[in-house]
This record gives C-alpha cells, sequence and structure tokens, in this order.
C-alpha cells in the first residue's frame, strides 16, 4: 500500500465520521467536550486540512459510539 492509498483510506473515514457526526446532530463543540479535542482541531480534521492520527480517529469514532474497525472495514 502506497501513501497515497492510505491518504485515501485516511478521508473515506474522516468523511464517514463526519457523515455520522451530522446524522446524530452533534456540534464541533459537543464533539470536542466528548473528545477532549479542541473544537477547531475537528474543524480542520473534517476540512482534511489537518490529518488525525489513528488515536484521534478512535476517540472521535468512540465519541459518536460508532466502531472505527467497521468503518475502516466497510470504507
Amino acid at each position: 500500500m502506497n501513501k497515497k492509498e492510505l491518504e485515501q483510506i485516511v478521508d473515506d473515514v474522516v468523511a464517514k465520521l463526519k457523515e455520522i457526526r451530522l446524522e446524530q446532530n452533534i456540534s464541533h463543540e459537543k464533539l470536542a467536550e466528548k473528545t477532549k479535542l479542541n473544537r477547531s482541531t475537528i474543524s480542520l480534521i473534517e476540512s482534511r486540512k489537518r490529518q488525525p492520527t489513528l488515536l484521534t480517529c478512535l476517540k472521535i469514532a468512540d465519541a459518536l459510539d460508532v466502531d472505527l474497525a467497521d468503518i475502516i472495514k466497510n470504507r
């Protein structure tokens, strides 16, 4: 797997996490509170201006009550 393919996986995961956040009607502020991340960090990740770490993706998925492995597998 090359760098471009990995970046595409991350983009797909971030897009799905954002979709789930919006479906659940959770604001950036509320998600930041649940994850202990900065609101601006979440915004930068969702706008693809910052690449999240795996730990950050796990925190977001946990806060949204979804399984990150399922998101990766079903992307």
